[in-house]
């Protein structure tokens, strides 16, 4: 089990971050919100530490399990996701997409059986909002205490993918990049050149992008 992880910042993504501890590099998966806080207050090159949950991903019937780390900078941060996650229907990846309302907000409509709020979280229709309270209620008061006003995730305002990006991804996953870092790659090229339109052009762009960082 892995609870904790210190070592230098050597890179953030949008979903995930690389930490690297004695030449070994632990990819921990952070909500987007405290990503962006990372970028943006420079954080990259210094050392931090990560509160970190270990989890099993279970892949499709094809696919084998996949040890993962999710990780916090604060935490009563972890302690919060820890609970939260308890819920029957919230699996890790939705969890962090819900999490666009500060954890004291989040609480606080658990504790005074708000469906309402915890409906406009991403993918908590007013079945699960239910299920959130029927689960936790009682237990999350010290969270709605929290002063911290900032929310932990951004709302996705992506559009969704075209049927030519998600073709460049499988391409790309058939050689042998992970699932994350095809999406990632194709997600970054198509802010650089988003008058791509072929599947062709577009893993050409991203292989001149590889060959000369800054295209």
């Amino acid at each position: 089990m892995i609870s904790r992880i210190r070592g230098n910042l050597s890179r953030v993504t949008d979903s995930y971050v690389l930490v690297e501890n004695g030449g070994v590099y632990y990819e921990v998966m952070v909500p987007s919100g405290l990503a962006e806080r990372l970028k943006e207050n420079g954080r990259t090159g210094q050392e931090v530490t990560f509160e970190t949950i270990y989890y099993i991903e279970a892949g499709d019937k094809k696919s084998n399990h996949y040890p993962k780390l999710v990780g916090f900078t604060d935490p009563i941060d972890k302690e919060f996701f820890s609970l939260f996650t308890q819920v029957p229907g919230l699996g890790v990846k939705k969890a962090l997409k819900c999490l666009v309302l500060p954890i004291r907000e989040i609480a606080t409509a658990i504790e005074t059986k708000d469906p309402g709020t915890l409906s406009r979280l991403p993918g908590v229709g007013g079945r699960l909002a239910e299920k959130i309270i029927a689960e936790l209620n009682g237990k999350t008061a010290k969270f709605a205490l929290s002063r911290t006003t900032e929310a932990l995730s951004k709302k996705d305002s992506t559009r969704p993918p075209q049927p030519f990006e998600k073709e460049a991804v499988e391409v790309l996953i058939q050689l042998q990049y992970k699932q994350h870092e095809a999406e990632e790659m194709v997600r970054s090229a198509m802010k650089k050149n988003p008058k791509v339109k072929e599947v062709e052009e577009l893993i050409s762009f991203i292989f001149r992008n590889e060959l000369q960082p800054g295209v």
